[in-house]
């Protein structure tokens, strides 16, 4: 279980609200950015006027803690923090931030997650204007009994899972098979979640992290009856060496095709 201090932080930066953000801290908190000292200062006041900035410029920020460890009221903690620029493209930070608090509050931090450097591209996207109204589109998404409809991969069998997505944090446990290791599970993690408008989920293996690619569906309304649906896989987040050179795992010809399979689940 995460402790307080963290888990408070990242529903804060996750609710988009600078003031809220700027509540985590204390009003003397100390923050330092080793890999930048220009960077560092002192005060709450700071940080909402930081988080205001970085907001602008990444609207759908997310951020996620993967692992983390205390010692009394120090706290150290590994981040990635995900969103999209003004130009579309993904932008990925990660790294450590140890930190104390006092009170229940963070009082000093040592902040070091940096954008990540990817040589070559780090996602796919297709996009297509499907029949159907969003309402329709979304409920196929989010029942994972259905998505073997939708592979065009050949991998997908069968859901483990009966349950609907209803919200970040859910899982769904699919089976699959391919020819080199043959049936095996994967447990996918929701990692966004807004009703008919977006869906995304993370891959790994049951009972582990997910490896760090993700699969998201955004559904954009054109009028009643017709709806704008863009699939992206993204692996920018896979640091595993041996993962990283068979990236990417699926084509845009197999993306589009679900997209095609889409289509006429929803007709």
């Amino acid at each position: 279980m995460l402790p307080q201090a963290l888990h408070a932080l990242r529903e804060a930066i996750n609710s988009h609200v600078p003031e809220r953000i700027a509540g985590c801290f204390t009003e003397d908190y100390v923050a330092e950015r080793p890999l930048r000292p220009a960077e560092g200062f002192i005060g709450s006041d700071r940080v909402a006027a930081n988080w205001t900035k970085i907001l602008a410029g990444l609207p759908d920020l997310q951020a996620e803690i993967l692992r983390h460890a205390q010692n009394g009221d120090e706290l150290w903690s590994e981040w990635e923090m995900r969103g999209t620029a003004p130009t579309g493209a993904t932008v990925v930070l990660r790294g450590p931030v140890v930190l104390t608090t006092r009170d229940g509050r963070i009082a000093w931090a040592r902040f070091y997650p940096d954008p990540v450097t990817m040589d070559g591209p780090t996602h796919t996207t297709v996009s297509r204007v499907l029949d159907a109204p969003a309402e329709r589109i979304f409920a196929v998404l989010r029942d994972p009994r259905r998505h073997p409809e939708l592979d065009a991969t050949g991998l997908l069998r069968q859901a483990r899972t009966s349950h609907l997505v209803d919200a970040v944090g859910d899982t769904f446990v699919m089976a699959m098979h391919n020819d080199e290791i043959g049936d095996y599970l994967i447990e996918n993690h929701v990692v966004a979640f807004t009703e008919n408008r977006v869906i995304a989920w993370a891959p790994g293996q049951p009972g582990q992290r997910p490896a760090g690619d993700r699969f998201t569906w955004k559904l954009i309304p054109i009028d009643d009856g017709h709806t704008e649906v863009t699939q992206t896989y993204d692996w920018t987040a896979v640091t595993h060496p041996a993962v990283v050179p068979r990236l990417p795992v699926i084509s845009a010809d197999e993306l589009d095709g679900s997209l095609t399979r889409l289509a006429a689940a929803v007709a």
